[in-house]
């Protein structure tokens, strides 16, 4: 199994509210039709599946299938989804310090927003769990102010677009993790000076940012992970809330 969903794996949600309850009818066809298919283990490995197996995606999904106000009614009318399958490094928005994979979290429905910072709009994935398989519901396309939290992705556009404003939020000396490739890829621990800053458009890096439903706001945290399709990036911003205002904190690359 591919590795490059070791992240995704405990993302939570809010409930898909009506539009579950509109298809717990459906729910009981499809898992008929299904019987003899694998149970998932996680969603890490059902996604990393679902992304790149065109036939399986099509076995988990729910038909009619809601999708920006139109129903794609059979999976003859399907077209696959691709997500991150054409992508470097997929980069997910976290709420606090510790790595998703690290921790263990029960969950029935799953949501993914996936946020364009180039044409401002995110779309919108909600998945449930139906005997142990899990399953896309819907998917909708909406404007950047309704991702949630939005007013820390607000902040990441002004970081990016604005080099003044990048310095003023970053605490320097910066904190700085690597694989040092020089020595059979070490860790190093060292910061980085004002003077060495150079301005980084980090939503050029991040477009596509994958952000839980339920992400805590109230944290004084936030992590932006991005992590190689098939690669050895690994690489880790870490944002906190100080004073009332954001600030970036730490780097951290342990690309190989």
């Amino acid at each position: 199994m591919r590795t490059l969903f070791i992240i995704i794996s405990t993302f939570l949600v809010i409930s898909c509210g009506s539009q579950i309850a509109k298809q717990q009818n459906k729910d009981s066809y499809i898992v008929e039709t299904n019987k003899a298919a694998t149970v998932d283990t996680s969603f890490m490995d059902f996604f990393d599946k679902f992304m790149w197996d065109k036939e399986f995606q099509k076995s988990r999904i729910v038909f009619p299938y809601r999708q920006d106000n139109k129903n794609i009614t059979t999976s003859v009318k399907w077209k696959h989804l691709s997500f991150y399958t054409e992508n470097e490094y997929i980069p997910i928005l976290n709420s606090d310090t510790v790595r998703l994979s690290d921790k263990k979290v029960e969950t029935t429905t799953i949501g993914l927003s996936i946020v364009n910072f180039k044409k401002k709009s995110i779309t919108n994935y909600n998945f449930k769990k139906i005997e142990n398989k899990w399953f896309l519901l819907s998917s909708e396309n909406l404007s950047i102010n309704s991702v949630p939290d939005f007013e820390f992705i607000d902040f990441l556009t002004t970081f990016s677009n604005d080099s003044i404003f990048q310095i003023n939020h970053t605490v320097f000396p910066l904190p700085e993790s690597y694989a040092d490739s020089e020595k059979d890829y070490e860790t190093v621990e060292t910061t980085i000076p004002l003077k060495d800053w150079k301005h980084t458009k980090l939503v050029d890096f991040i477009n596509k940012l994958m952000v839980p439903s339920n992400i805590n706001k109230e944290s004084k945290y936030r992590n932006i992970f991005y992590q190689g399709v098939e690669n050895g990036i690994w690489v880790k911003y870490t944002f906190e809330r100080i004073n009332g205002t954001w600030k970036l904190i730490r780097l951290e690359d342990y690309s190989t």
